[in-house]
């Protein structure tokens, strides 16, 4: 679900694609937005050693606490609600991401400058003008 945001940020805040996004790390190196990273792969390891460090499967599928609920207000969803809504959000956000590889295949732009390129010309920059 947060490739479809990150595609969408990336895109607003660096002009770069998506799909063009290996290219330009390879040639700046290991950096994001023109930042060096602060951490390696083996920091994201020990981050994943530590989560699943946490036995019990329903804290450690569905967390909750102060840093992924910090307001409080969804109180004490049973199980088959949370699974319900996952599914349902993963499914949009995967359909979402389809839209963003097609017209990536179609065009060779991304999803915000397809959005402005449409809405420029409503009329005239749809799916059918570029297949008619």
């Amino acid at each position: 679900m947060l490739a479809t945001l990150g595609a969408l940020a990336v895109e607003f805040l660096t002009g770069v694609t998506w799909q063009d996004a290996g290219k330009v790390e390879l040639v700046e190196g290991l950096s994001y937005l023109g930042q060096p990273l602060p951490f390696s792969i083996t920091t994201l390891i020990w981050i994943e050693a530590l989560r699943n460090e946490e036995l019990d499967p329903e804290k450690r599928l569905y967390p909750r606490g102060k840093f992924f609920e910090p307001l409080g207000l969804v109180g004490d969803p049973d199980k088959a609600t949370l699974q319900l809504a996952e599914i349902k959000h993963v499914r949009l956000a995967m359909v979402g991401f389809l839209g963003f590889t097609v017209q990536a295949a179609v065009t060779g732009k991304g999803p915000l400058n397809n959005w402005v390129t449409h809405l420029s010309d409503p009329l005239h920059t749809t799916i059918l003008d570029i297949f008619l």
